[in-house]
């Protein structure tokens, strides 16, 4: 990994590899003693991620239903374009403007916002727009986890975040894909519609 963000020693067994961290809520590194810490929540920014679960959990389930996205198919993204086109087993094509939102390590809980990714991994610009949305968002709110480049975060805290996102853009629908063998990356994906 990168700078002071990468890991310091093996886990012991049954332990993350950042110790303190106990696999729930959001926390970061501190880049003075390298321990995470817990990040303070107002408790309006939490009831906004826990209605935002809901809320685009129900209208993602939706669209995954309407449009078979969990059927047979293939995916195939454009992100030069920020554009993603699904194609369903019966050839039916469907498309949407996407935002890569982060990267997340399930062996670590280490989450990477897309607009702090290293300039060497190549992400084009046409996909951070969503969660640049999101940091000067979060940057006029107050919510110091949306403006850190990296955190701690449990699977579904990711989502949260990840919702989050989607919600500040506007975009119904969220998704992750398996990059390699630990990590993933996260999603919002705008109005799908059928191509003609």
């Amino acid at each position: 990994m990168f700078g002071w963000w990468k890991r310091k020693k093996d886990p012991a067994p049954g332990n993350n590899a950042w110790g303190d961290y106990e696999g729930a809520g959001i926390a970061l590194i501190c880049p003075d003693c390298s321990a995470p810490h817990m990040l303070e929540e107002t408790p309006q920014f939490r009831a906004l991620l826990e209605h935002l679960c809901q809320e685009i959990g129900d209208s993602s389930q939706k669209i995954y239903d309407e449009f078979n996205l969990l059927g047979e198919g293939s995916w195939e993204v454009q992100p030069e374009e920020d554009m993603l086109k699904f194609k369903d087993a019966g050839g039916k094509t469907c498309y949407a403007h996407y935002g890569l939102i982060a990267s997340w390590n399930e062996t670590t809980h280490s989450w990477m916002w897309a607009w702090g990714m290293p300039e060497a991994w190549g992400t084009p610009e046409a996909c951070l727009g969503v969660v640049r949305a999101l940091c000067d968002r979060a940057k006029a709110e107050d919510w110091q986890a949306a403006t850190e480049r990296m955190l701690l975060v449990n699977e579904h805290e990711a989502w949260h975040l990840t919702k989050l996102a989607a919600h500040i853009s506007d975009m119904p629908l969220v998704y992750r894909g398996k990059v390699n063998d630990a990590n993933w990356h996260f999603y919002a994906i705008g109005q799908l519609r059928w191509a003609s």
